[in-house]
């Protein structure tokens, strides 16, 4: 699901899974002794095993770790499966509240949270498998590009444009795809991006450049700050391109700080692109059950009374870990005692078979 606010520059963006944290909002219910739990997902991924209690661990490559369950950053949620890493792990969500208006959602209690959460029982447990979805990429920089079923041709899409962080955080830069050639169901050959670089944040744009990055011979990165190829890998690359997908250095394609937001504003008409809240550049990030982009699954919305605020939705999912099965309700995107953003807080319980 995109939600879609506009900035006081007059950007309307569509964000996905990314939202401002500079505003305190609805707080989570207090945590009980074992059935609740809040993690600190501000600076980097917080990591859980799901239990009992539930627990936070140390992991150092997620993709190669079958030591946590769950993961936190920001308002994204990953699961340890799929892409994202050797687990199995899979979700499912329940959504009885996907229908529920924005004033609705808004008014959701901790009461109104704790009932939805005991009314999903062993019963609701999908017998299906293809009902349990696994983690796949999900990079900041998506749909640029489509696939024609009938004429059998990939085309770009340039009114998808993107205002991207580079990776040092310092820069800024617009982009979008103007042409491919060369694609196969590999790869997507060749891929001219058009862009223009913001050396700081308010500094005017520099001039319009025109970049042809070959992704045949495998991925490609783009350095922003000589707005040019450099080789996959390079340090301080900002965006690789690989296969069909663009990502940025940041989030769990790399170390740096790049993120980037997709803009329903033409590319010339783009003025600033450092105007957006800190959070709103999101990085690349691994997504499933969380980040469908099928109405009422997410689990929050955004921005409902203009101030920027995180709203759960009180959506109940079901999280299979090897035998067991977990119902999760994220229950609060603000600490429940000092109000600080990026602090998810969810309720769990193991169903019995």
């Amino acid at each position: 699901m995109r939600f879609k606010t506009r900035t006081a520059a007059g950007l309307l963006v569509s964000v996905a899974f990314a939202a401002c944290d500079d505003s305190t909002g609805p707080t989570a219910p207090d945590a009980g002794p074992d059935d609740m739990l809040t993690v600190d997902a501000v600076e980097d991924w917080a990591f859980v095993t799901l239990g009992d209690p539930a627990t936070e661990v140390e992991v150092g490559d997620p993709t190669g770790s079958a030591a946590w369950d769950m993961a936190f950053f920001s308002t994204s949620v990953m699961l340890n499966g799929g892409d994202a890493g050797p687990g199995d792990v899979r979700g499912f969500c329940v959504c009885d509240n996907e229908d529920l208006s924005d004033a609705q959602v808004m008014g959701l209690d901790e009461s109104s949270g704790e009932a939805a959460f005991e009314a999903v029982t062993v019963a609701d447990v999908p017998a299906d498998e293809e009902a349990w979805l696994g983690d796949e990429l999900a990079p900041a920089i998506d749909g640029w590009w489509s696939y024609d079923f009938v004429a059998h041709e990939v085309t770009v899409d340039p009114a998808a444009v993107f205002v991207v962080r580079s990776a040092d955080g310092s820069s800024f830069a617009k982009l979008h795809a103007t042409s491919i050639t060369g694609a196969t169901q590999q790869h997507a050959g060749t891929v001219t991006l058009e862009l223009s670089v913001q050396p700081g944040a308010g500094e005017p744009f520099g001039p319009t450049t025109t970049i042809d990055v070959d992704v045949s011979g495998g991925a490609v990165a783009v350095d922003l700050e000589t707005e040019s190829t450099v080789d996959a890998g390079t340090a301080g690359w900002d965006l690789e391109l690989s296969g069909y997908a663009i990502r940025v250095n940041g989030g769990i394609s790399g170390d740096g700080e790049a993120g980037a937001a997709k803009v329903d504003t033409p590319f010339e008409e783009v003025t600033d692109a450092s105007e957006l809240p800190t959070g709103v550049y999101a990085g690349d990030a691994f997504g499933g059950v969380f980040a469908s982009d099928e109405p009422g699954r997410a689990w929050y919305r955004y921005n409902l009374d203009g101030n920027h605020q995180i709203w759960p939705t009180q959506n109940v999912y079901l999280i299979r870990a090897g035998d067991d099965v977990y119902k999760v309700q994220l229950t609060g995107y603000y600490h429940p005692d000092s109000g600080d953003s990026r602090h998810i807080s969810f309720r769990y319980q193991r169903l019995e078979p």
